[in-house]
């Protein structure tokens, strides 16, 4: 994307959202993923290290306890050596097509690609939203994806799906939280979807294509970005476009209108 189509995508923003957004305005646009034939974030704090190769775990999260497995995967990750990362069409121009490692298992979230974002994140409160689209899921019986992971000092967010419930999962040292849970049934080949989470302390929220999922406001693991703040994308049999984090929460209203002024 260039500066031209950029300063384009952001006036829709702002023309769209207008009404709505109590402020919203290009400064609360912290992070912005375009992949336009390009893994540089086109919005960004400093400047992020992206990794491709000895990638970060800096925070298991539950997954702790399960040392055995995850020493299994990362195994069988040294032992592929294609490129699991390609752009093809996107929901606007291109988008980022990741794809599965076949040797590992699929109870744990792996990157196929990291930004080292810290910079980039508000301290204690943000929205995460990416449109993604399924490749080939009608022919595999996988009940595990992931489609991103966002780490904390003391958490992962983690936007995935289990069976045909899809979630923002949080992702703590003891326990987790997932928030979402709605059987929603819109996961088709090749149809893109808007996935948005919120967090603030003391609520947060999960929307697809806009409508709201699921509030939680007890129990919560609430992330904390004071020395930690990466971007993940995952592996995984799909295609994302147009990943954005704000550095604030988004009201549900201004959700909605980012999908309807980005949708398809």
């Amino acid at each position: 994307m260039n500066m031209a189509d950029l300063k384009a995508f952001l006036a829709v923003f702002l023309i769209v959202l207008a009404p709505l957004s109590f402020g919203l305005d290009r400064v609360n646009l912290v992070f912005y993923l375009p992949f336009e034939n390009s893994l540089t974030p086109a919005i960004a704090e400093a400047n992020p290290d992206i990794k491709l190769a000895d990638f970060s775990f800096p925070f298991k999260g539950s997954f702790s306890r399960m040392d055995a497995a995850v020493s299994k995967d990362k195994t069988a990750a040294q032992k592929k050596s294609e490129s699991t990362i390609t752009f093809v069409p996107g929901r606007k121009g291109l988008g980022l097509k990741v794809t599965d490692n076949p040797l590992r298992s699929k109870v744990y979230s792996y990157p196929g690609i990291q930004y080292m974002a810290d910079e980039s994140l508000s301290r204690r409160e943000g929205t995460i939203a990416v449109w993604m689209k399924p490749v080939g899921w009608s022919r595999s019986k996988n009940n595990h994806r992931y489609f991103m992971a966002v780490t904390a000092d003391n958490c992962v967010i983690r936007l995935y799906m289990y069976g045909h419930q899809t979630y923002a999962w949080v992702d703590g040292l003891e326990n987790y939280i997932l928030v979402g849970g709605s059987d929603w049934q819109g996961w088709q080949d090749d149809t893109w979807a808007f996935l948005a989470f919120t967090f603030a302390p003391g609520q947060q929220s999960f929307y697809i294509n806009g409508q709201l999922m699921n509030s939680m406001t007890e129990g919560l693991i609430e992330p904390e970005f004071s020395k930690t703040g990466i971007v993940e994308i995952s592996e995984g049999s799909q295609v994302l476009d147009e990943l954005m984090i704000f550095n604030r929460v988004l009201a549900g209203k201004e959700i909605n209108a980012i999908y309807k002024a980005t949708r398809p």
